[in-house]
């Protein structure tokens, strides 16, 4: 009886992973891996409550790629993001676009990379892209550095062209040379005029976790109970 017991537990696994593969409950997709930007062609512009790029949308270079990543050299990044500038730094950003990068390739005159042969639409044609749902802007600087760093930190969804997600974060950060916090705080709340920089900046899209499907739950407890009863009929 204690063999027949173990064989029925033993069994368990071997039906669940049948279960799921079915489902696709475990199954990896979505855009996944790292990427650095570069603003070699796009400005960011600090205002009165708002963070705004030039053109916009502008694009990007991606850099140090990895993951699905590698399959991209470029970006479209929209704004502008909104906030209350009276806070002071943190900012909390309140809002912004729908989509607020657009994978795709592009040639980049005078850089060295290769022609994928697809035109410059490949990064406005909302495919590949990632969406933020939360943002702040940090204003800093160290001590006796006379350069004010401005941290802006993303987190949000990465959607494939398949319509899978993955969960992303990371920042973008650009500098301010010769003056202090203070003085860049008051371009935020619309004191001091308005000023621009290149940026540069990182993401990264993590792995979801899957979850299993309805049927796949119902499928585990038919196992589960059909074990059970075995049980109890050759225990009486």
């Amino acid at each position: 009886m204690k063999n027949q017991i173990v064989a029925s537990i033993a069994a368990i696994p071997f039906a669940v992973g049948a279960l799921f593969a079915g489902t696709g409950a475990a199954e990896a997709a979505g855009l996944t891996g790292g990427f650095s930007i570069g603003s070699t062609m796009t400005t960011i512009t600090l205002s009165e409550g708002e963070l705004s790029f030039d053109p916009n949308p502008g694009p990007v270079g991606l850099a140090v790629t990895s993951g699905s990543f590698m399959d991209f050299n470029s970006a479209a990044i929209q704004g502008p993001l909104t906030f209350d500038g009276s806070t002071g730094t943190p900012y909390t950003v309140t809002s912004f676009p729908d989509t607020f990068l657009d994978f795709g390739n592009l040639d980049f005159p005078g850089l060295d990379v290769p022609n994928f042969g697809i035109d410059d639409s490949s990064i406005t044609d909302g495919i590949s892209t990632f969406s933020l749902t939360k943002s702040e802007i940090h204003v800093m600087q160290a001590e006796d550095n006379p350069n004010v760093d401005i941290l802006v930190s993303l987190y949000g969804i990465f959607e494939d062209e398949d319509g899978k997600q993955t969960k992303g974060k990371g920042d973008l950060t650009l500098q301010l040379a010769d003056t202090n916090v203070a003085y860049v705080e008051n371009i935020l709340n619309g004191t001091n005029p308005s000023a621009s920089a290149t940026f540069s900046g990182a993401l990264v899209g993590e792995m979801k976790v899957a979850t299993p499907e309805p049927t796949a739950l119902f499928g585990l407890g038919v196992v589960a109970t059909g074990l059970v009863a075995s049980r109890r009929k050759k225990s009486s």
